[in-house]
């Protein structure tokens, strides 16, 4: 069956795999971004492309709330704080005043979150993280928490609303991956201040095919998308080492890291220990449980 399905946050590394993958399975693929002449051009036409909630027409059934600046991408300074929310619960003020305006009622809601929702801790300290468990306190909690809650109303408006809190997604197109690839080729990579924090991750296609799963099952609610199986810092700076057939020689200290990121060092320097409770519960399987299988299968494309 064909949906209509918009998408903000379509340009982004996790949209466009979802993007390409739906237009093969002939859906109807509608893109809110503000490079809307980008979108054209990278479907070549076969998405439609809008830059504001008021360009669009029609009704939807599942749309998929993604849109959000890069937070590792530059440190937080005050603007930068601001910027991280405006993209995120600004955009979900704005996608739920048009969808009650004009009446929509979708099928399914799907709405960006992530595993910072949980707060950060240090290696030893992180106990494994369930859906019911409760949000932190530092800055990338409050922002995943008050992102969830602009998209609450968005229940009264869907049979059903999914939070999809995102680990570290592995592909080779963006995300983390893409940024370690260079350094790590050059044997620059290295274990970031006592490498136990806890990585939890998840590969791209396990991503894409658990989004497909929610959107075939009946969960609600938040689920964790990240594989079964966490990894510490040094573990996923010795496995990526080892796949590339490299040597790790360029250890960062927790101090250069703070000096270098200031607040934002705390991706760097603490984790979650996330589990996918609600997947798994639902008989979702993982084609890449494991995290050397899944970095040896990335870099054998």
């Amino acid at each position: 069956m064909s949906d209509a399905i918009l998408i903000t946050g379509g340009t982004g590394f996790i949209g466009q795999m979802l993007v390409d993958r739906w237009l093969a399975a002939g859906h109807r693929i509608t893109v809110l971004s503000r490079r809307s002449a980008w979108v054209a051009q990278r479907w070549l036409g076969r998405v439609q492309a809008v830059s504001s909630f008021d360009e669009l027409s029609g009704r939807f059934d599942v749309v998929v709330n993604l849109a959000g600046e890069g937070i590792a991408d530059r440190r937080w300074s005050a603007a930068r704080k601001q910027a991280l929310r405006h993209s995120r619960i600004d955009l979900t003020h704005n996608l739920v005043a048009w969808a009650s305006r004009t009446g929509q009622r979708f099928r399914a809601v799907l709405s960006g979150s992530a595993i910072g929702y949980y707060g950060s801790f240090a290696g030893l300290d992180a106990y494994p993280l369930h859906e019911q468990d409760s949000a932190g306190q530092d800055f990338a909690a409050r922002l995943c928490a008050d992102w969830e809650d602009a998209a609450q109303p968005l229940a009264a408006l869907s049979e059903r609303l999914l939070v999809l809190r995102t680990g570290v997604v592995l592909g080779q197109q963006g995300g983390m991956l893409k940024r370690l690839r260079l350094p790590f080729s050059l044997g620059l990579g290295g274990v970031i201040g006592d490498g136990e924090q806890v990585l939890s991750w998840i590969h791209a296609d396990d991503y894409c095919n658990a989004v497909d799963f929610l959107l075939q099952s009946d969960i609600t609610g938040p689920v964790n998308m990240t594989a079964p199986h966490p990894a510490s810092n040094r573990d996923f700076t010795h496995t990526l080492a080892q796949t590339l057939r490299r040597p790790a020689l360029a250890p960062l200290p927790a101090f250069a890291a703070k000096l270098l990121f200031g607040e934002m060092s705390d991706l760097l320097l603490k984790g979650q220990r996330v589990l996918p409770l609600q997947l798994q519960e639902q008989g979702f399987e993982f084609a890449y449980p494991q995290l050397a299988p899944a970095l040896q299968q990335l870099f054998s494309r």
